[in-house]
């Protein structure tokens, strides 16, 4: 699965929603077993499922496989979304979205001693030395409300780099964050109609913020930034979903000012996984994960 057929996904799938009022396969409310009213309810349970982010989740592993991961060594493995690893950073213990995990380092679970967590009965799962040397991405989307939620999700964002990197300050983070450049329209959904809404998401703004938050050299500085981001910017108004992958591309459609100097395909999903490899290997070898 390439990042195009994952965006022409999730675009069938909110769009199949819309206007056959079907959602993975069914037309009923999972709750009532009752039939969707109109589109607007069964876009919403849509969304509310893990259905849509599951494809990006489904492309980064393929990403880890094509690039030559052992599949045994991610997690949750290719086309399931169990088990995640649960990892206990200084703050919080959280599951994670996509991981590869070392198989050749024991897993020593540990008391937690640290931070607000101490004398709270829990434990980190797998010891200090093995979780350090997991990749772990973080595979977030905000299709709806990008402008009304924008800080929120900003600060959630770095949030997870600093819970893990104050831990573990080697740890190989990764962020791919999902973003339309029109929102679809809530209105004509009630008729099971799609459209978009004029107003485009301001794609500086995040363009901005994921070039500020990636790109971390030095391990005992800004732990709040990842190794990586990968910024997926998508054009669903279109025949085919369309996927952003330069600045140039943004300039040519006209949605980012001819000035803009910062460059999107710095934080793209092209070689998204290929940089976090390749930091993983300078700092740990990566000889496990390979299978070598």
């Amino acid at each position: 699965m390439n990042i195009e057929q994952a965006a022409n996904l999730i675009k069938n799938d909110i769009e199949n929603a819309i206007t056959h009022c079907m959602v993975n396969g069914s037309n009923l409310r999972k709750t009532t077993k009752q039939p969707f009213a109109n589109g607007l309810e069964a876009k919403t349970s849509l969304i509310r499922s893990s259905t849509l982010i599951n494809h990006l989740h489904e492309y980064v592993k393929h990403e880890f496989i094509r690039n030559g991961v052992k599949p045994s060594t991610i997690f949750p493995p290719l086309h399931h979304s169990k088990p995640e690893l649960k990892i206990t950073g200084m703050y919080k213990r959280k599951d994670q979205d996509v991981c590869v995990k070392p198989p050749n380092i024991e897993a020593v679970k540990t008391p937690i001693n640290w931070g607000p967590m101490i004398d709270s009965g829990l434990y980190c799962d797998y010891g200090s030395k093995l979780t350090e040397e997991i990749i772990s991405v973080n595979v977030r989307s905000q299709l709806s409300s990008l402008a009304k939620n924008a800080d929120t999700l900003f600060e959630r964002t770095f949030a997870e780099t600093l819970n893990l990197h104050d831990s573990y300050p080697r740890m190989v983070l990764g962020e791919v964050y999902m973003i339309p450049v029109f929102e679809y329209d809530d209105a004509p959904m009630v008729r099971n109609k799609v459209a978009f809404k004029k107003k485009q998401t301001d794609l500086e703004k995040y363009i901005r913020f994921f070039h500020y938050l990636s790109g971390r050299p030095n391990v005992n500085e800004e732990k709040h930034k990842y190794e990586k981001c990968a910024l997926v910017i998508i054009d669903f108004n279109q025949p085919n979903a369309k996927v952003y992958q330069s600045t140039s591309e943004l300039i040519a459609d006209g949605l980012v000012k001819d000035t803009f100097k910062l460059e999107l395909a710095d934080v793209s999903s092209e070689g998204f996984v290929e940089s976090l490899l390749a930091i993983h290997k300078e700092r740990f070898g990566n000889a496990s994960i390979f299978g070598q």
